[in-house]
């Protein structure tokens, strides 16, 4: 991957602004929070840059419930949909610089074991819902039904934590596929209400499949959201959509065997755009730092996954 002159000095600074403060929020001013510290974490060790890496890992380790979860806003009680991005940014340490400890072991095994612990809730099947009621994902607070985001970043977590054989990522990729629109993309969580057919989202479609890169077969419905984050790449898209966007074509490109899907994409514009529009407004660390992830396009550590089989063998579940 050559990479752009600007591009080289906009990460230079980026680094050093990473290096800086690893513990950020949502926006410049706002207190360190689970998802932002999490996503600084993994992209520190994309860039091999250790102390803010274990710096962001530990005030995650800090922040580790007794049970293994980790809260939105760390030292609070729930939501706990965090804990599968901070099991990530701790198994990428470790998988980086191979500590002779094992905290960040100990941790993520914590957190996968709270994960399956507990799921979304089930509801009674019905006709005016668009799919399948039933599947256990993980939901974005507990005690209500499973959506699309937390349940593609919780097997995202497994598999990269060894645990892609267990029955609830195995049932979390029976979910995303579950939850794919016929058309191409997903939505947040359904297909269609009321008999009317939802449209596809950039972020849930991307972050679907880059939850399910690597798994064989490919599921019928790959193509089809291939296609339409293709066609929204160079849309006005927020970064954090652009970010997952890239590392969802970015996986495609560095494998693809379908025709008439080009090997390489170019992501040069799109993230030029995006980089240009955050200098125009106040600086915001977690949007830079998602955005210095996708410039690592197919070498994120968000796609250092292994080859795994779709449950039973099938390429659709609906």
């Amino acid at each position: 991957m050559t990479v752009a002159s600007w591009l080289t000095d906009w990460l230079d600074q980026q680094k050093k602004r990473l290096i800086a403060n690893p513990l950020c929020g949502y926006s410049k001013d706002e207190s360190a929070t689970a998802e932002p510290v999490a996503f600084a974490a993994i992209t520190a060790c994309g860039f091999g840059l250790k102390a803010p890496a274990e710096a962001a890992c530990n005030r995650l380790l800090d922040a580790q419930n007794k049970h293994g979860s980790v809260s939105v806003r760390l030292d609070y009680q729930g939501p706990f949909w965090p804990t599968s991005l901070a099991a990530i940014a701790w198994r990428q340490f470790e998988r980086t610089w191979e500590p002779t400890d094992w905290r960040y072991r100990d941790a993520y095994r914590n957190a996968v074991e709270f994960l399956t612990s507990f799921g979304g809730a089930k509801i009674d099947p019905d006709p005016e819902l668009g799919h399948n009621t039933q599947l256990v994902g993980w939901p974005w607070v507990d005690g209500t039904h499973s959506w699309l985001e937390p349940t593609a970043m919780a097997l995202l977590a497994m598999r990269q934590c060894g645990f892609a054989k267990h029955p609830r990522a195995i049932e979390a990729a029976e979910l995303l596929l579950d939850r794919q629109l016929d058309s191409g993309g997903a939505n947040y969580g359904n297909t269609f209400v009321l008999g009317k057919k939802l449209r596809p989202h950039v972020m849930p479609s991307a972050i679907s499949l880059v939850a399910l890169h690597r798994f064989k077969p490919e599921p019928q419905t790959r193509q089809s959201t291939i296609n339409y984050l293709r066609s929204q790449i160079n849309q006005p898209i927020a970064a954090i959509s652009l970010a997952w966007a890239i590392h969802a074509l970015a996986a495609v490109s560095s494998e693809t065997t379908e025709p008439g899907v080009e090997s390489e994409i170019s992501f040069e514009t799109p993230l030029k755009t995006a980089i240009d529009r955050l200098r125009l407004a106040d600086p915001n660390p977690h949007r830079q730092n998602m955005l210095m992830l996708a410039s690592l396009q197919d070498q994120s550590p968000l796609l250092d996954l292994g080859y795994h089989s779709l449950p039973n063998s099938r390429e659709a579940i609906r």
